[in-house]
Parts: C-alpha cells; structure tokens; sequence
C-alpha cells in the first residue's frame, strides 16, 4: 500500500513523522505560517533563473524513431538525444550560476568546485555525443 502524503508538506519536512503528534488545529495554523513566509521570501538569482529556463526541453527516454535505423542506432541517437538534454541542463545551472555571482551575496553562488564538476559533466555529455553520432 502507497505511503499517504503528508497533509501538511513543509511542515512534515521539518518534523518528520513527530507532525503526526501534532494537534490538527496546530498543525494547520503552523503550515499556514510556513506557507505564508514562503511567500514573502525573495528568491536567490539562482533559482530565479533557473525557474525560468526551458521547460520540457528534456529527453523523453524513448527510442529514437526513425524507420531506417538499425535499431543499435536507434539506441545510439537516442542516447545522443538525452546527453545532448543534459548538456542544456548543466549550461542553464552554470548560467545561473554565474547570474548568481553577478547579482546575489557570495555566499547563495556554487564554489568553484561544484562549477569545475559542472563543466567536466559538460565535457563528458559532449563526448558521449559525440562517440553516439559516429557511424
């Protein structure tokens, strides 16, 4: 049997299970309050920006369907398709990363660390591509 979802999210992501102690009329007017100061937060550049970037720009994992393939290309392109997917995910989080840099306190931007391991996912993605469109 499925595992029910929470009545009150944000606050069962703070308490865990312990919300289910909670007296209902409590629990409701402290996930009102979590709601509403949700509301009033401005959010980084970061995920600003990233709110905004392409939806349903993604792979949709299926085979590629061209009829004249082999279906081992068939696999192939439809492997290039998701790594080349992945590319635009990792260059719209290095965009806002670097939006961020630009516009938010230091501390809210990814180190160099997470922007170097984003740059080599880029690299790998790219070789992937490439070696898939390869006859």
């Amino acid at each position: 049997m499925p595992e029910r979802l929470p009545g009150h999210p944000r606050l069962h992501a703070l308490l865990g299970a312990a919300v289910r102690d909670l007296p209902a009329a409590l629990a409701e007017t402290l996930e009102d309050a979590l709601r509403e100061s949700a509301e009033l937060v401005t959010p980084s550049a970061f995920f600003a920006h990233l709110k905004g970037h392409g939806r349903n720009l993604r792979a949709d994992g299926e085979a590629w369907s061209e009829m004249c393939l082999s279906p081992g290309r068939a696999f192939d392109m439809a492997l290039a398709t998701r790594s080349a997917s992945g590319i635009t995910a990792l260059t719209a989080v290095l965009h806002a990363a670097h939006v961020a840099r630009e516009n938010d306190d230091p501390a809210c931007c990814p180190s160099a660390a997470v922007v170097e391991g984003l740059f080599n996912a880029c690299q790998v993605l790219s070789l992937q591509v490439e070696r898939c469109l390869v006859p």
